[in-house]
Protein backbone atom coordinates (compact mmCIF):
# COMPACT_ATOMS: atom_id res chain seq x y z
CA UNK A 1 0.00 0.00 0.00
CA UNK A 2 1.47 3.45 -1.16
CA UNK A 3 0.63 6.96 -0.26
CA UNK A 4 -2.33 6.80 0.89
CA UNK A 5 -4.27 8.35 3.59
CA UNK A 6 -5.97 6.93 6.51
CA UNK A 7 -9.61 8.02 4.58
CA UNK A 8 -8.70 5.15 2.74
CA UNK A 9 -10.25 3.11 5.99
CA UNK A 10 -11.76 5.25 9.12
CA UNK A 11 -10.51 4.04 12.39
CA UNK A 12 -12.17 5.37 15.23
CA UNK A 13 -11.66 5.07 18.73
CA UNK A 14 -15.32 4.80 20.28
CA UNK A 15 -17.58 4.44 23.45
CA UNK A 16 -18.61 0.86 23.98
CA UNK A 17 -21.74 2.16 25.37
CA UNK A 18 -22.33 3.91 22.10
CA UNK A 19 -22.80 0.77 20.20
CA UNK A 20 -25.02 -1.74 19.87
CA UNK A 21 -25.17 -4.96 19.10
CA UNK A 22 -27.58 -6.93 16.41
CA UNK A 23 -26.26 -10.43 17.92
CA UNK A 24 -25.49 -12.25 21.10
CA UNK A 25 -22.26 -13.24 22.46
CA UNK A 26 -20.80 -16.67 21.71
CA UNK A 27 -20.28 -18.59 25.64
CA UNK A 28 -17.02 -20.55 24.44
CA UNK A 29 -15.55 -18.16 21.97
CA UNK A 30 -16.60 -15.41 24.21
CA UNK A 31 -14.08 -17.24 26.98
CA UNK A 32 -11.37 -17.94 25.12
CA UNK A 33 -11.29 -14.12 23.56
CA UNK A 34 -11.73 -12.76 27.00
CA UNK A 35 -8.52 -15.07 28.48
CA UNK A 36 -6.75 -13.83 25.45
CA UNK A 37 -7.38 -10.60 25.88
CA UNK A 38 -7.08 -10.57 29.61
CA UNK A 39 -3.51 -11.67 29.12
CA UNK A 40 -2.77 -9.17 26.48
CA UNK A 41 -1.26 -6.02 26.50
CA UNK A 42 -2.62 -5.37 23.02
CA UNK A 43 -5.81 -5.33 21.15
CA UNK A 44 -4.56 -6.28 17.37
CA UNK A 45 -8.10 -6.22 15.39
CA UNK A 46 -10.67 -3.57 15.19
CA UNK A 47 -14.24 -4.14 15.67
CA UNK A 48 -16.51 -3.53 12.77
CA UNK A 49 -18.89 -1.05 13.07
CA UNK A 50 -21.59 0.32 10.98
CA UNK A 51 -23.00 4.27 10.75
CA UNK A 52 -26.59 4.27 9.80
CA UNK A 53 -27.97 7.70 10.58
CA UNK A 54 -26.92 8.66 14.77
CA UNK A 55 -26.89 4.98 15.38
CA UNK A 56 -23.17 2.79 15.57
CA UNK A 57 -24.20 -1.00 15.09
CA UNK A 58 -21.56 -3.83 16.01
CA UNK A 59 -21.59 -5.81 12.85
CA UNK A 60 -18.21 -7.97 13.56
CA UNK A 61 -16.84 -8.36 16.85
CA UNK A 62 -19.32 -9.01 19.24
CA UNK A 63 -17.28 -11.39 21.85
CA UNK A 64 -14.20 -9.00 21.40
CA UNK A 65 -15.85 -5.75 22.28
CA UNK A 66 -17.63 -7.92 25.23
CA UNK A 67 -14.62 -9.00 27.07
CA UNK A 68 -13.37 -5.33 27.01
CA UNK A 69 -15.79 -4.50 28.56
CA UNK A 70 -15.01 -7.35 30.89
CA UNK A 71 -11.79 -6.43 31.83
CA UNK A 72 -12.85 -2.58 32.44
CA UNK A 73 -12.16 -0.50 29.04
CA UNK A 74 -14.92 1.96 28.09
CA UNK A 75 -13.09 2.81 24.72
CA UNK A 76 -13.09 0.38 21.79
CA UNK A 77 -11.06 0.57 18.50
CA UNK A 78 -13.63 0.12 15.47
CA UNK A 79 -13.39 0.41 11.84
CA UNK A 80 -16.51 2.66 11.10
CA UNK A 81 -18.00 2.22 7.57
CA UNK A 82 -21.40 3.85 6.42
CA UNK A 83 -23.89 0.53 6.50
CA UNK A 84 -26.47 1.21 4.31
CA UNK A 85 -24.71 1.53 1.14
CA UNK A 86 -24.79 -1.95 -1.63
CA UNK A 87 -20.51 -2.27 -1.00
CA UNK A 88 -21.61 -3.64 2.27
CA UNK A 89 -22.81 -6.49 1.62
CA UNK A 90 -24.26 -8.61 3.98
CA UNK A 91 -23.81 -12.54 3.97
CA UNK A 92 -24.72 -16.01 6.21
CA UNK A 93 -22.66 -17.83 8.20
CA UNK A 94 -23.60 -21.14 7.90
CA UNK A 95 -23.08 -24.31 10.93
CA UNK A 96 -22.02 -27.52 10.63
CA UNK A 97 -22.94 -28.96 13.38
CA UNK A 98 -20.89 -32.53 13.83
CA UNK A 99 -21.71 -35.60 15.43
CA UNK A 100 -25.36 -35.22 15.60
CA UNK A 101 -28.02 -36.73 13.61
CA UNK A 102 -31.19 -35.07 12.26
CA UNK A 103 -33.54 -37.32 14.37
CA UNK A 104 -32.14 -35.67 17.40
CA UNK A 105 -32.67 -32.00 15.43
CA UNK A 106 -36.21 -33.35 14.76
CA UNK A 107 -37.05 -34.38 18.14
CA UNK A 108 -36.35 -31.09 19.72
CA UNK A 109 -38.09 -29.18 16.90
CA UNK A 110 -41.23 -31.08 18.10
CA UNK A 111 -40.77 -30.10 21.56
CA UNK A 112 -40.40 -26.42 20.56
CA UNK A 113 -43.69 -27.52 18.19
CA UNK A 114 -42.50 -26.02 15.23
CA UNK A 115 -43.52 -27.77 11.94
CA UNK A 116 -41.30 -29.49 9.43
CA UNK A 117 -40.92 -31.21 6.29
CA UNK A 118 -38.89 -33.90 4.85
CA UNK A 119 -37.03 -32.66 1.74
CA UNK A 120 -34.08 -33.40 -0.89
CA UNK A 121 -31.63 -30.43 -0.30
CA UNK A 122 -32.47 -28.64 -3.38
CA UNK A 123 -36.44 -28.64 -2.54
CA UNK A 124 -35.65 -27.59 1.00
CA UNK A 125 -33.47 -24.08 -1.09
CA UNK A 126 -36.47 -23.72 -3.06
CA UNK A 127 -38.57 -23.30 -0.06
CA UNK A 128 -36.78 -20.99 1.99
CA UNK A 129 -36.31 -18.75 -0.95
CA UNK A 130 -37.67 -15.16 -0.20
CA UNK A 131 -39.09 -16.40 3.30
CA UNK A 132 -37.80 -15.50 6.50
CA UNK A 133 -39.36 -17.74 8.58
CA UNK A 134 -37.46 -21.08 7.55
CA UNK A 135 -34.61 -22.72 8.28
CA UNK A 136 -33.02 -25.87 6.08
CA UNK A 137 -31.31 -28.69 7.91
CA UNK A 138 -29.76 -31.42 5.57
CA UNK A 139 -26.99 -34.08 6.53
CA UNK A 140 -23.54 -34.34 5.33
CA UNK A 141 -23.53 -37.82 4.67
CA UNK A 142 -26.81 -38.33 2.66
CA UNK A 143 -29.60 -36.17 0.70
CA UNK A 144 -32.19 -36.56 3.62
CA UNK A 145 -33.31 -33.00 4.75
CA UNK A 146 -35.38 -31.28 6.97
CA UNK A 147 -37.48 -27.85 5.58
CA UNK A 148 -38.57 -25.91 9.05
CA UNK A 149 -41.13 -23.47 9.66
CA UNK A 150 -40.23 -20.90 11.85
CA UNK A 151 -42.22 -18.51 13.59
CA UNK A 152 -43.62 -15.17 11.29
CA UNK A 153 -43.95 -12.84 13.97
CA UNK A 154 -40.36 -11.32 13.85
CA UNK A 155 -39.92 -11.46 17.72
CA UNK A 156 -41.03 -14.81 18.07
CA UNK A 157 -38.63 -16.09 15.21
CA UNK A 158 -35.42 -14.61 16.91
CA UNK A 159 -36.74 -16.11 20.21
CA UNK A 160 -36.74 -19.59 17.91
CA UNK A 161 -33.54 -19.18 16.27
CA UNK A 162 -31.75 -18.61 19.48
CA UNK A 163 -33.72 -21.37 21.21
CA UNK A 164 -32.23 -23.39 18.10
CA UNK A 165 -29.04 -22.75 18.86
CA UNK A 166 -28.74 -22.60 22.60
CA UNK A 167 -29.58 -26.57 21.86
CA UNK A 168 -26.24 -27.00 20.37
CA UNK A 169 -23.93 -24.18 21.53
CA UNK A 170 -21.71 -26.04 24.04
CA UNK A 171 -22.97 -29.27 23.65
CA UNK A 172 -22.25 -30.34 19.81
CA UNK A 173 -18.58 -28.74 18.38
CA UNK A 174 -19.42 -26.78 15.47
CA UNK A 175 -18.00 -24.75 12.46
CA UNK A 176 -19.08 -21.41 10.85
CA UNK A 177 -18.93 -22.15 7.29
CA UNK A 178 -19.15 -19.67 4.72
CA UNK A 179 -22.64 -20.04 2.54
CA UNK A 180 -21.24 -20.39 -0.48
CA UNK A 181 -19.50 -23.43 0.18
CA UNK A 182 -22.54 -26.09 -1.06
CA UNK A 183 -23.51 -29.23 0.78
CA UNK A 184 -21.65 -31.02 -2.27
CA UNK A 185 -18.26 -29.87 -1.24
CA UNK A 186 -19.04 -30.07 2.18
CA UNK A 187 -19.76 -33.88 1.73
CA UNK A 188 -16.53 -34.39 -0.56
CA UNK A 189 -13.86 -32.44 1.89
CA UNK A 190 -15.53 -33.14 5.62
CA UNK A 191 -13.88 -35.54 7.73
CA UNK A 192 -16.29 -35.73 10.25
CA UNK A 193 -20.50 -36.10 10.01
CA UNK A 194 -23.06 -34.23 11.34
CA UNK A 195 -25.29 -31.91 10.03
CA UNK A 196 -25.25 -28.59 8.12
CA UNK A 197 -27.98 -25.88 9.59
CA UNK A 198 -28.76 -22.88 7.02
CA UNK A 199 -30.16 -19.53 8.11
CA UNK A 200 -32.83 -17.47 6.84
CA UNK A 201 -31.51 -14.42 5.17
CA UNK A 202 -31.91 -10.92 7.23
CA UNK A 203 -31.79 -7.49 5.31
CA UNK A 204 -29.47 -4.71 6.50
CA UNK A 205 -32.81 -2.98 7.57
CA UNK A 206 -33.73 -5.95 9.69
CA UNK A 207 -30.44 -5.91 11.61
CA UNK A 208 -30.73 -2.09 12.41
CA UNK A 209 -33.94 -2.87 13.47
CA UNK A 210 -32.64 -5.68 16.12
CA UNK A 211 -30.07 -3.76 17.11
CA UNK A 212 -32.78 -1.11 18.71
CA UNK A 213 -34.76 -3.92 19.94
CA UNK A 214 -34.16 -6.18 23.35
CA UNK A 215 -33.83 -9.69 21.14
CA UNK A 216 -30.56 -10.23 19.54
CA UNK A 217 -29.96 -12.89 16.78
CA UNK A 218 -27.31 -15.67 18.15
CA UNK A 219 -23.93 -15.27 17.56
CA UNK A 220 -22.27 -16.25 14.30
CA UNK A 221 -25.13 -16.10 11.61
CA UNK A 222 -24.50 -12.56 10.09
CA UNK A 223 -21.37 -12.08 7.85
CA UNK A 224 -20.58 -8.62 6.65
CA UNK A 225 -18.07 -8.74 3.69
CA UNK A 226 -16.60 -5.28 3.05
CA UNK A 227 -13.82 -3.73 1.33
CA UNK A 228 -9.91 -2.95 3.06
CA UNK A 229 -11.10 -4.69 6.28
CA UNK A 230 -7.80 -3.99 8.82
CA UNK A 231 -6.22 -6.14 10.89
CA UNK A 232 -3.53 -6.12 12.81
CA UNK A 233 -3.68 -2.60 14.52
CA UNK A 234 -1.75 -3.25 17.36
CA UNK A 235 -3.26 -1.21 20.61
CA UNK A 236 -2.30 -1.05 23.88
CA UNK A 237 -5.73 -2.14 26.19
CA UNK A 238 -4.47 0.05 29.06
CA UNK A 239 -5.60 3.19 27.34
CA UNK A 240 -8.92 1.78 26.13
CA UNK A 241 -9.90 1.98 29.83
CA UNK A 242 -10.52 5.60 30.03
CA UNK A 243 -12.73 7.17 28.02
CA UNK A 244 -11.66 11.12 28.08
CA UNK A 245 -9.79 12.35 25.71
CA UNK A 246 -10.76 9.94 23.03
CA UNK A 247 -10.59 12.37 20.23
CA UNK A 248 -6.93 13.30 21.24
CA UNK A 249 -6.68 9.18 21.45
CA UNK A 250 -8.06 9.05 17.68
CA UNK A 251 -5.45 11.77 16.45
CA UNK A 252 -2.68 9.71 18.13
CA UNK A 253 -4.02 7.14 16.33
CA UNK A 254 -4.19 8.36 13.12
CA UNK A 255 -0.65 9.60 13.57
CA UNK A 256 0.36 5.87 14.34
CA UNK A 257 -1.33 4.80 11.40
CA UNK A 258 0.32 7.13 8.61
CA UNK A 259 3.42 6.61 10.18
CA UNK A 260 2.93 2.35 9.14
CA UNK A 261 1.81 3.61 5.57
CA UNK A 262 4.80 5.90 4.80
CA UNK A 263 6.82 2.83 6.27
CA UNK A 264 5.83 0.51 4.06
CA UNK A 265 4.85 -1.49 7.06
CA UNK A 266 1.03 -1.92 5.49
CA UNK A 267 -0.06 -4.20 3.00
CA UNK A 268 -3.56 -4.55 0.77
CA UNK A 269 -4.66 -8.15 0.09
CA UNK A 270 -7.47 -9.02 -2.72
CA UNK A 271 -7.09 -12.54 -2.61
CA UNK A 272 -9.14 -15.51 -0.17
CA UNK A 273 -6.22 -16.80 2.54
CA UNK A 274 -6.23 -19.50 4.80
CA UNK A 275 -5.47 -18.61 7.92
CA UNK A 276 -4.20 -21.28 10.26
CA UNK A 277 -4.23 -19.65 14.26
CA UNK A 278 -1.59 -20.14 16.46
Amino acid sequence: MINYTSKFFNLALLRISDVKLHENTEFNRLRNIYKRIAGSRFLMNPVIVGRFRKDLILIDGANRLSSLEEVGCKLVIAQVIDYLPRKIRLRNWNHLIYDISIDTIKSFFMEMKLTYSDVRHFEGKAGMKNKLNSLLISGIENDHSVLVTLPSDFNKLLTALNSFTKFYFGKYKFDRSEEEISLGELKKYSRRKGVLAEFPRFTKQQIVRIADGKIKLPAGITRHILDNRVLHVRYEIEKLKDEHDADIKTKELEKYLLNKIDNNKVRQYRESVIVFDE
